[in-house]
């Protein structure tokens, strides 16, 4: 029996509709034996050109690059703040000069540090539970946006035992009745930590939500030669502080003295009061720099650094993760996005704990200098190897969607591979009840 014309046109049959192939191959399969070896064996090449297909489509989908920053002014975007509905808050350095803006849903632009002289010196944006961000124009000082409540806005100066310091960062406790603030600052000649409460549940009216709020002292004990950066809420009354320590005496073996840094973490216990928060315990890496310290779903807190990353439990345990990078951002899933340097080949995605490797289908082609997440599409700002501004975004919702190649493949070959595995158990059964 010639085999060659015979199969050819069985083969026609089976992939040319999916009716057509469950009756093709019942047929096949109720040939004589060596056709039944010939369809099995045509069944097994189908999976293994399947799993070839699907896993040559394994790159990360839904990322988009365009050569400019925002949609709503070009520019270089150095931080950043995503609200709902696609409104935004953020620094952009442009042609004019830096600007800070407000851009809503709409996509109506407003100026909100027309009056400020130092943008380029706010290190920091903090958006709070109700959608307002807070920013710190000047020493002594800081100023909410409530972005959601037609743009009012809240200036808070501190001067009560009449030191002068820089606002650094600020993290957010809530509470059931009211609100803590624990601030990173800049004292001059080191730096520290004070408290700001307690503050009203809700920011707006201002008068009511702050008119009891004071802050405290800088902390005593800020740690011999740490350099504080910024700071997260943990748990009730604990807080988690990250920076830098200075080793007297470096390990560089060409200069044996040249001083050295590496990343601290510090547990922070403070709650309302009028007392100073007070540095409880501190955890040494070994390299590297912390440059994300995300709160995740569960409340544990991700500090994410360019050597590795710590994950740090409720009960202050912590768990090194070999996963470098240079910047992150939590997704809606409570998925955590790392993103490596200009060049890199893969992004890692941790779901509960577990890095997972993203492979990208092209390098990396920015540096990135913000990252923010609006409507499940990270977007991750930066500039170019010439320079220029430039954003690359991420799909969060497109791994495994049936828009996606991967996805689309996976559909099709679940669908086929459901077909022929019912032809055949349908023909096994009919085939036990002829010879009963």
């Amino acid at each position: 029996m010639k085999l060659r014309p015979w199969f050819d046109k069985r083969f026609h049959v089976l992939v040319s509709h999916p009716v057509i192939m469950a009756k093709g191959w019942r047929s096949l399969l109720e040939e004589e034996s060596e056709h039944q070896w010939v369809a099995i064996a045509g069944f097994f090449v189908f999976i293994l050109l399947g799993a070839l297909a699907i896993q040559g489509t394994s790159s990360l989908p839904g990322v988009d690059y365009r050569s400019h920053g925002l949609e709503a002014m070009d520019g270089r975007v150095l931080d950043i703040v995503y609200g709902d509905s696609e409104s935004l808050t953020a620094v952009v350095l442009g042609d004019d000069g830096e600007i800070l803006i407000h851009a809503d849903k709409d996509g109506e632009i407003s100026d909100l540090g027309s009056e400020y002289e130092d943008i380029l010196g706010m290190s920091f944006m903090t958006q709070l539970h109700d959608g307002s961000v807070v920013v710190s124009p000047s020493n002594n000082s800081l100023e909410v946006f409530h972005v959601n409540d037609e743009h009012q806005r809240t200036s808070i100066t501190f001067n009560s035992d009449q030191s002068s310091f820089d606002v650094l960062d600020v993290a957010e406790q809530r509470n059931e009745d009211s609100n803590l603030w624990l601030m990173v600052t800049d004292e001059g000649d080191s730096t520290s930590l004070r408290g700001f409460g307690p503050i009203g549940s809700t920011y707006l009216p201002a008068q009511d939500a702050f008119a009891s709020a004071v802050e405290t002292s800088a902390m005593a004990d800020t740690g011999s030669g740490i350099s504080w950066n910024m700071v997260e809420n943990l748990d009730d009354g604990t807080w988690i502080a990250v920076g830098s320590m200075t080793n007297a005496f470096g390990t560089d073996e060409s200069s044996p003295a040249a001083p050295t840094t590496h990343p601290v973490i510090g547990f922070i216990s403070w709650s309302a009061g009028p007392s100073a928060p007070m540095l409880t315990s501190i955890e040494e890496l070994d390299k590297g720099d912390i440059h994300s310290l995300i709160r995740l779903d569960n409340g544990t807190i991700l500090a994410a650094g360019t050597d590795s990353a710590v994950h740090i439990a409720k009960d202050r345990t912590t768990t090194n993760v070999d996963v470098s990078s240079v910047s992150a951002v939590l997704d809606e899933k409570g998925a955590v996005w790392l993103f490596g340097s200009q060049g890199s080949t893969s992004l890692i995605r941790m779901t509960d704990g577990v890095p997972e490797k993203m492979p990208l289908a092209r390098p990396l082609p920015l540096t990135i200098e913000t990252i923010g997440l609006s409507n499940d599409v990270i977007y991750a700002h930066g500039i170019d190897s010439q320079g220029e501004p430039s954003t690359y975004s991420v799909d969060t919702l497109a791994i495994g969607s049936i828009e996606s190649g991967r996805g689309f493949l996976n559909f099709v070959f679940v669908t086929a591979a459901s077909i022929v595995m019912g032809v055949m158990l349908w023909t096994a059964v009919k085939r036990l009840r002829q010879n009963q």
